[in-house]
């Protein structure tokens, strides 16, 4: 009797390899004309621009150029009584490798950055240039999309003796990529004083719902506006000309993703590509952002797979593949609020107003223990002010502070062990910020940070996709023979470090059953190193 197999196929991105990598940029921002010259930086902020990655892969080699935008916020040098605040932004160009044995130039590639330090200084002899130093850590990993036919299961003779693994894939449905143009009229609040000018406009893009239909994905978000803009007030006014003002606009997109279906999963990612804003009249903006939206679609699946057979009546080719994939443990995001209250240093004035804090999550440990993810970091917190002066005061009125604050967030997922790799994004989802009643030297800081965390095992197996039966010469036959009616009726086996009993009957070319049935073994995954086997003699 001959071996039935029963195949499936699947399509898995298997793992060619992965490694982390840290690389410092160094670069100047220029003023461009018509901007005053610098008395004194305020901040500082840098993010690798995705758009800008090059990505190239040689023999065993990574190689990654692009460039990361800087925006600074200055105080320029100017009369008393004009604008003292001013934004500025440029470019710094990068360029690094990173080893990957096997990678070749046709792989799939996934470069993950994050910008972990940012130092800046302005030099007396040269008020018009910004001098950067960014630390920045990549994440790099290289895969190949195969699609194989596995064998799932294999029946044949009394005897065949079969080697199951379960393992949990993702297998890739589609992914899908695009772009959209989010157009809105913003009003000024109701309190806040008319615009002159805008200093600066951010823009971030919150997910609230993701849909999957058949054949693609509906995203719902809003995208939140932040603008720091001059206000038109009257010169011999002591009002504050800087001011903030705060929006959101709603948006809705959806991408096409082939052979997608509402029981998979999905995974989509929404980055805020490019935002501006211009003045429509005193009251109102027209603020224009292009969203760059990343889905992906996958389907869980179990599969168990056959990892090696043999018969002890017959003999089989056994023609094996070796599948290098990341098996999902399991993903879940958490969030966590972290308040805190703060001080502003006694060389610094008090606070009248906040115009807006800044929170930016450095992490600085990740570790995984049973059954959980738990992730450390810091909040750099940034917080521009107006300082309560007596009116007509020659000090500078609006004022920069910087803190930082100490946070842990966790995701249960079960499973999850110490040796397991672990991806994560860390996110601040919200901040806000307001002065102390009875202290305009302290505030309180509220932020909302989220944790999304997927475990995986990288599991290396050798699996079966084919088997053929080798029919006996009648020479081969009188010689098994020969040497099966000479053979001990049964042997002594003393278990080494490393042995299975699959290994073992394999060895012996007999069944399972017969040493588990030999031995009276309750359980027969649980043998040791010194143990003493009877590995009785097959009968056929």
């Amino acid at each position: 009797m001959g071996v039935k197999l029963s195949k499936e196929l699947v399509r898995v991105d298997q793992v060619v390899g992965e490694d982390r990598a840290q690389t410092v940029v160094e670069g100047i921002i220029l003023l461009p004309g018509g901007k005053p010259d610098i008395e004194r930086v305020l901040s500082v902020e840098a993010e690798v621009n995705p758009q800008s990655l090059e990505i190239n892969i040689l023999d065993g080699k990574v190689m990654v150029e692009g460039s990361i935008d800087v925006q600074a916020l200055y105080v320029g040098c100017v009369p008393s009584g004009s604008q003292p605040v001013h934004f500025v932004e440029g470019t710094v160009d990068f360029s690094f490798f990173v080893k990957i044995p096997g990678a070749k130039k046709n792989m799939d590639v996934r470069v993950k950055s994050r910008v972990e330090h940012v130092q800046f200084s302005c030099k007396e002899n040269r008020p018009r240039e910004i001098e950067v130093r960014i630390v920045v850590e990549f994440f790099v990993k290289v895969t190949q999309r195969v699609q194989i036919e596995i064998v799932v299961d294999a029946t044949g003779p009394a005897d065949l003796q079969v080697l199951r693994e379960n393992i949990r894939v993702d297998n890739v449905v589609g992914e899908a990529r695009t772009q959209a143009i989010v157009k809105s009229d913003v009003s000024v609040p109701e309190k806040k004083p008319d615009i002159l000018e805008i200093i600066k406009v951010e823009g971030k893009a919150r997910i609230n719902e993701t849909k999957l239909l058949d054949g693609k994905i509906i995203v719902e978000g809003v995208l939140e506006i932040s603008v720091l803009y001059v206000a038109d007030v009257p010169c011999d006014k002591p009002e504050q000309p800087v001011h903030f003002m705060e929006a959101e606009v709603p948006f809705t997109q959806f991408i096409e993703v082939e052979g997608a279906r509402e029981d998979m999963s999905k995974f989509v990612k929404v980055q805020v590509e490019h935002i501006r804003a211009r003045k429509k009249d005193e009251r109102t903006l027209t603020v224009e952002a292009v969203l760059d939206i990343k889905a992906r679609v996958f389907e869980p699946k179990m599969i168990e797979v056959v990892q090696d057979l043999f018969s002890p009546s017959q003999m089989l080719d056994v023609q094996k593949t070796r599948l290098k994939v990341d098996q999902v443990i399991g993903e879940d995001e958490n969030q966590v609020v972290v308040k805190e209250a703060l001080t502003v240093p006694l060389e610094k004035p008090p606070i009248e107003q906040i115009f807006k804090t800044n929170a930016k999550a450095k992490v600085t440990d990740t570790r995984i223990i049973d059954d959980k993810v738990i992730v450390d970091g810091v909040l750099k917190l940034e917080t521009l002010y107006v300082a309560s002066v007596p009116p007509h005061h020659p000090q500078q009125p609006l004022h920069f502070v910087e803190h930082e604050v100490p946070f842990t967030v966790f995701v249960e997922i079960p499973g999850a062990r110490e040796d397991m790799m672990l991806d994560f994004d860390v996110e601040v989802e919200h901040v806000s910020s307001k002065v102390e009643p009875n202290d305009c030297r302290r505030f309180e800081v509220r932020v909302v940070v989220r944790l999304f965390a997927k475990v995986t095992k990288m599991v290396q197996l050798d699996v079966v996709v084919d088997v053929k039966q080798i029919e006996k010469g009648a020479k081969e036959e009188k010689e098994e023979k020969e040497k099966k009616d000479s053979s001990p009726t049964m042997t002594i086996y003393i278990v080494q470090k490393g042995d299975t009993l699959w290994k073992i009957a394999k060895r012996y070319n007999v069944t399972l059953e017969a040493i588990i049935q030999a031995n009276n073994l309750e359980n027969p995954d649980l043998i040791y190193p010194g143990q003493r086997l009877i590995i009785p003699r097959r009968m056929y």
